[in-house]
């Protein structure tokens, strides 16, 4: 997972799998009903014993496979990536990560990719980091920075990363006096593109409805239903159910990084994770704000938070104890979206 990511896991797969609470792992049957969170019907057949073989026969091989990264790095400031309007990455924290990221599960086809960039402020990390009586920092700094570089190499010649190709680099603007060009503000948005070729072509969240153009009290009330019933699966450790709620976002993923069975057989014990912590509670819905991507096609609940480790997670907080024994939170990142032809009083589907 990436960094930044709210969800908080410290159990092993060996006591996930050794716990009393086992899951549904053994047959086609789904522990729990789900009535508002819809499954894509092609995933019907879809269990926990062939979701990974379901994958990888998903996945197809490429003369050349580019794989594009993103190296990022930031100063005075925590950041959200998008590319394509689609949440790729956030770092909520002072340090860089030194890695690549790869993007590719945001890129959908070849041709022009929009990437954005949100900053803000570092609030209380200072303080928190370093301690002392420094103030909470409530706005973007003369210091405030961002370099964003996409690389590209070929997975398929198995090219390492001192054969990468630069595609494009991008360092966030100053004024005159060389001070950044939103300092003082509390936040800062940015966009550019850059180009893309890859061999597959994926359809994702784009055969979605725009969400912002339907009754909104009533895609709040249907999306507050999916969650409860996303919490459910997770708290009835039904493993079925999970596969198949899972299955599209980890087919895409699979297919956009060209992902071979060593990448893909970990996955079962991934959800594994999830499904067997201890003593699971869910905690009150609510706290949340409505916000869209995917162009308006997807729409997810933000938990109101700046505070570690609840920012940037969804308003699903299930509270568990970890292995051990000490308090944590799973926030799962649950995006949904409408594709056409359905309902929105019928409930949403989850965002592939």
């Amino acid at each position: 997972m990436n960094k930044g990511l709210i969800l908080f896991f410290a159990i092993s797969i060996l006591i996930a799998c050794g716990q009393e609470k086992k899951s549904n792992t053994t047959s086609n049957i789904e522990i729990f009903t789900m009535q508002n969170l819809k499954i894509n019907p092609t995933y019907k057949d879809i269990t926990f014993d062939n979701f990974e073989q379901k994958i990888l026969e998903n996945v197809k091989r490429y003369p050349k496979e580019p794989i594009y990264y993103m190296r990022l790095g930031k100063a005075n400031c925590v950041v959200e990536i998008l590319l394509n309007d689609y949440l790729i990455y956030d770092d909520y924290e002072l340090s860089n990560t030194v890695t690549p990221i790869e993007i590719n599960y945001g890129i959908l086809k070849s041709g022009k990719q929009k990437l954005t960039y949100r900053l803000y402020p570092t609030g209380d990390l200072m303080k928190e980091s370093y301690g002392g009586g420094e103030a909470t920092v409530t706005t973007l700094t003369d210091l405030t920075s961002v370099s964003i570089k996409i690389i590209q190499i070929d997975n398929k010649g198995q090219q390492k990363l001192k054969d990468e190709v630069v595609v494009m680099q991008h360092n966030s603007l100053n004024d005159k006096n060389g001070k950044f060009i939103a300092s003082g503000k509390p936040y800062y948005e940015y966009t550019f593109e850059f180009q893309a070729e890859v061999p597959y072509e994926v359809e994702g969240w784009t055969n979605g409805q725009d969400l912002t153009k339907l009754d909104q009290k009533l895609l709040e009330k249907k999306c507050l239903e999916a969650y409860k019933d996303y919490a459910d699966v997770l708290l009835n450790s039904d493993s079925n159910n999970y596969a198949k709620l899972n299955f599209g976002l980890e087919k895409r993923n699979a297919i956009s990084l060209f992902k071979n069975d060593n990448r893909i057989k970990n996955l079962k014990a991934e959800l594994l994770l999830d499904l067997n912590e201890k003593n699971m509670k869910l905690d009150t819905i609510n706290n949340y704000t409505k916000v869209f991507f995917g162009d308006g096609k997807i729409v997810y609940l933000l938990y109101n938070s700046l505070e570690y480790p609840y920012r940037g997670g969804s308003a699903v907080r299930i509270f568990f104890k970890n292995s051990e024994g000490n308090d944590a939170v799973n926030m799962p990142r649950v995006m949904l979206y409408l594709p056409e032809g359905k309902r929105l009083e019928d409930g949403l589907y989850i965002a592939e």
